[in-house]
């Protein structure tokens, strides 16, 4: 499909595809149509429409969603490097919106890759599908970090992501297992494993910049060991949300390839502290309910938070996550 707009329907339900690319698009329109086919089938599809938009970049969107006060500040800073999103409202399941990053897609080897592309799509129906008490307790909350200024939002954003964004991700892993895209999903995984591990010569290079700005004074020492803490936390622990799932499906085969990657090819070169707080996580993960009320989701987050203080302030400065307040009201925040 050229440049344009174009529409097909399956069963009952009408898909809109735009595009601004000049290219190809065709393996992503029919890695949709796999997607919405199998949920139609299974009865599950709640949508009468969903509009598939498969365009070149996504800052451009950040403008006109912050104008429309849709999104916190943090999504619309995240949304450019996204390889796609799906924007809806829970409160009314008529449609859907799902935003594909070429860029991000060729960037990160998803582009062309059939499969990759069904485990994607996916993966962003299934937040909505996946909707739940939980998910709307975690909705109300945030994440606040204490610590050196350099690091207080980096750790932030690690908390978040492992314990109020950890909920939505979850939940919407077991829902793509569970109608039927696990191999898609665990081929996904494995290239994004992969590719962690190919990178990490990134963390050498960070090491020795960091090693060079604590001898040049613009760096504190005790501020070395928690940001290289950081960095290995950000690489390797969200691909627990990624595992644990497999492991509640009793995919124990499946779950055992990803953690073999994950703890073998990429927590081995770091500190033997990361692969612990990972299996704690992991336990952690395994307790999620989908019918958790805010209190319950309160207290699951909080643990985890407490956790990763531990873990952060363990590298020299005392780094404190907790959660506070809520988003303002009209706001929603990406799964």
């Amino acid at each position: 499909m050229a440049e344009g707009v174009g529409a097909f329907n399956v069963g009952a339900a009408q898909v809109r595809v735009v595009t601004d690319c000049a290219v190809d698009i065709s393996a992503i329109v029919q890695a949709e149509e796999r997607v919405v086919r199998k949920l139609v089938d299974q009865g599950v599809w709640p949508h009468e429409t969903v509009t598939l938009f498969v365009l070149d970049d996504l800052a451009p969107l950040v403008g006109q969603l912050a104008r429309t006060h849709r999104l916190m500040a943090d999504d619309l800073v995240r949304l450019p490097q996204r390889p796609m999103v799906n924007l809806y409202d829970p409160r009314h399941a008529m449609e859907c919106f799902v935003f594909v990053n070429r860029h991000i897609m060729v960037a990160e080897g998803f582009w062309g890759d059939g499969l990759a592309a069904e485990a994607l799509l996916a993966h962003e129906h299934a937040h909505p599908l996946s909707e739940a008490p939980a998910t709307a307790a975690a909705r109300g909350l945030h994440v606040e970090a204490d610590g050196p200024a350099a690091l207080a939002p980096l750790a932030a954003e690690l908390g978040r992501t492992l314990s109020t964004g950890a909920v939505t991700e979850l939940l919407a892993n077991a829902y793509c297992i569970a109608t039927g895209f696990a191999d898609a999903l665990h081929h996904l995984d494995r290239i994004t494993l992969a590719r962690a591990v190919n990178n990490l010569a990134q963390r050498v290079e960070l090491e020795r910049r960091a090693g060079a700005a604590v001898a040049a004074g613009t760096l504190p020492n005790e501020q070395l060991r928690p940001l290289l803490r950081l960095a290995d936390a950000q690489i390797s622990l969200p691909f627990a949300l990624e595992i644990v799932p497999f492991v509640e499906a009793g995919r124990s085969a499946e779950a055992a390839k990803l953690e073999a990657l994950l703890v073998d090819g990429l927590m081995s070169r770091m500190a033997a502290e990361v692969a612990g707080i990972y299996r704690d996580l992991r336990e952690c993960f395994l307790h999620l309910r989908p019918e958790w009320g805010a209190e319950a989701i309160v207290a699951w987050c909080s643990r985890i938070l407490r956790r990763l203080s531990d873990f952060l302030s363990a590298g020299g400065a005392p780094i404190s996550l907790r959660l506070a307040g809520s988003p303002p009201p009209n706001a929603e925040s990406l799964p």
